[in-house]
């Protein structure tokens, strides 16, 4: 069974959705399924990473400077060319492959109904995976990892009747390395000795440096914490040189062992996103700072559900804001433990779901 992904890697757009696409393509390769990817060559982009884990990859060239990408979508200008020459690109490049592809995998704000009518023809059956319900799909399955409001109601007039729809947190796409550990085994007694500051794998707007900062101001110095980054990071340099001027600050770029360190963590400082979750499964209670605009209505419902303390969209957050949300979790325990409950109550059942899915991908 051969399946292709399409999705994207930029400073601009991210590294989250290829990176969920890379913990879905290692489940299905274990079913057996053969994976392709097809990116294109952005700034910013996961080439090597795709190639290290030992996936197929297709890249489409370089966008030309200057060019007119009509708005088809609201994010249209994150695919870098009109959505027409994507397409047309992408129908290109599997028909060089010379083998059925028996499902399209798409994870791209910049890509709707009309980009998928037309590659659609040239695959047996297509799959979506999206989380802002803005625009029109024509797909088979549909998965929505992420919980809203109303969130089991979002597509119905978005999808055809026939697509099969996966949607909240109990599909939250988790690599392996997440199932190794046991939640239960830790014992969270409120206290505070090793801090986890993530904020995805690019973080433009250097959250990193601001959290580590409104830290410093703090007179805890009995608490490490571990500063982790992506290698598209553009202030990595900056971010390390800090770190190495404090015994308290641990260095970490592009690491494979997040879940470890997410278990070994009391508290995490990071953004929304698919981390959210990754932290949520491991009980970890968090302050978050969203950067992205999707990221904002997860974060408000999972602090009104008492999972998260979120403390904003990144413009408005300042490091005092940081600094009293710091003070305010060390000095009351109980509300970590209250909050790695809540936490942790939102993925019950995600291990079963999740190979409910893989099921429904590979029929």
């Amino acid at each position: 069974m051969n399946i292709l992904f399409r999705a994207d890697a930029s400073i601009e757009i991210g590294t989250g959705h290829v990176m969920r696409c890379l913990t879905l393509a290692h489940a299905l390769r274990k079913k057996g399924a053969h994976i392709i990817f097809v990116c294109r060559d952005l700034q910013g982009h996961l080439a090597d990473v795709i190639r290290e884990q030992q996936f197929d990859l297709i890249m489409l060239p370089e966008p030309k400077k200057n060019v007119f990408i009509p708005k088809a979508t609201p994010h249209s200008d994150w695919l870098g060319v009109p959505w027409h020459v994507d397409s047309d690109e992408t129908i290109d490049a599997m028909k060089n492959l010379n083998k059925e592809i028996s499902l399209l995998i798409v994870d791209h704000y910049s890509i709707d109904i009309n980009w998928e009518k037309k590659v659609k023809k040239h695959v047996k059956k297509m799959m979506v995976i999206d989380d802002l319900a803005d625009r029109f799909h024509d797909c088979d399955m549909l998965l929505d990892q992420n919980l809203y409001p109303h969130y089991k109601d979002r597509y119905v007039h978005l999808v055809p009747k026939s697509c099969k729809q996966f949607l909240g947190p109990e599909y939250v796409l988790l690599r392996d390395e997440f199932y190794s550990f046991c939640p239960s085994n830790k014992n969270c007694d409120g206290s505070i000795r090793k801090i986890l500051v993530f904020f995805g794998g690019t973080d433009p707007t250097n959250e990193t440096k601001k959290a580590m900062k409104a830290f410093q101001q703090l007179s805890s110095r009995d608490i490490e914490l571990d500063i982790v980054i992506g290698s598209t990071n553009v202030h990595k340099n900056e971010i390390e040189s800090i770190c190495n001027k404090h015994v308290f600050f641990n260095f970490h770029c592009q690491v494979n062992h997040i879940a470890e360190l997410m278990y070994n963590a009391d508290l995490a400082i990071g953004a929304g996103g698919t981390a959210a979750w990754e932290r949520c499964f491991l009980g970890l209670p968090a302050i978050v700072i969203t950067v992205a605009e999707n990221q904002e209505l997860i974060a408000q419902t999972l602090d009104q559900i008492g999972a998260i303390q979120y403390l904003g969209p990144k413009e408005s957050v300042k490091e005092s804001h940081i600094v009293s949300a710091l003070h305010d979790m060390i000095n009351n325990p109980l509300s970590l433990i209250q909050m790695s409950k809540k936490a942790r109550m939102l993925l019950e059942g995600n291990i079963d779901s999740r190979q409910n899915l893989l099921l429904e991908i590979l029929k």
